[in-house]
């Protein structure tokens, strides 16, 4: 399976087992924070949409999602994939703070975050996807610096 293109500015880090991953800048201090604090994560971005509409720019092969539709759905939200245990502990965390409490626990609010675990041919994924709006990304990185 080919690997996609990397659409957005990246920074080089390493995770806590060593291995080096690219990040989206805009997620780096994100990352990092979420790592400090004993939170694992397998992927993130900035703006889904803006990234799957670049790799489906780039990519010679068809790539199996990312229509209009999910391109224009997904414009405007980071995402950070995490095991389902740290998400639920990572949300109940930020539903105690003053600026995250009420994007946390009210879904489908303008500025609200939404949570799902995708389903696989055996049952749920090990991963919930948290997708929040991007505009949020330098206010998150300022709560998780203070935890």
């Amino acid at each position: 399976m080919p690997t996609d293109p990397t659409i957005h500015p990246y920074e080089t880090l390493t995770t806590p087992t060593g291995e080096r991953v690219q990040i989206d800048e805009g997620m780096s201090p994100i990352v990092r924070d979420l790592w400090r604090l004993g939170y694992a994560t397998s992927a993130c971005c900035q703006d889904v949409g803006e990234a799957t509409a670049g790799v489906r720019e780039k990519r010679t092969s068809a790539l199996g999602y990312g229509g209009d539709p999910f391109i224009e759905y997904h414009r405007g939200w980071a995402l950070l994939k995490i095991p389902i245990p740290d998400a639920m502990r990572f949300v109940a965390m930020l539903a105690e703070t003053s600026e995250f409490g009420e994007r946390v626990r009210h879904p489908w609010r303008p500025g609200s975050w939404r949570m799902n675990v995708p389903l696989e041919p055996d049952g749920f994924s090990d991963a919930a996807l948290l997708h929040f709006p991007k505009q949020q990304i330098p206010e998150l990185a300022e709560v998780l610096q203070k935890q």
